[in-house]
């Protein structure tokens, strides 16, 4: 649970900063723009290292049958 948090409490910081810097560079649609890619990108990197895991866990288990 703590590290679903801290995933998440990740996502919420890197995009936070991307709004800034969009925000900063180009206005408030370059802000959202930016945050909403990063959100997008930052959650589909996460769930793919889930899925890469549970399948580690998958191989081992079948191993060790």
């Amino acid at each position: 649970m703590n590290r679903l948090i801290a995933e998440s409490l990740a996502c919420i910081i890197i995009a936070a900063l991307f709004f800034m810097c969009g925000f900063l560079l180009g206005g408030e649609r370059l802000g959202v723009f930016c945050a909403t890619l990063s959100l997008s990108s930052s959650l589909g990197y996460y769930h793919g290292m889930r899925e890469g895991e549970k399948n580690e866990r998958e191989k081992q288990r079948i191993k060790s049958l």
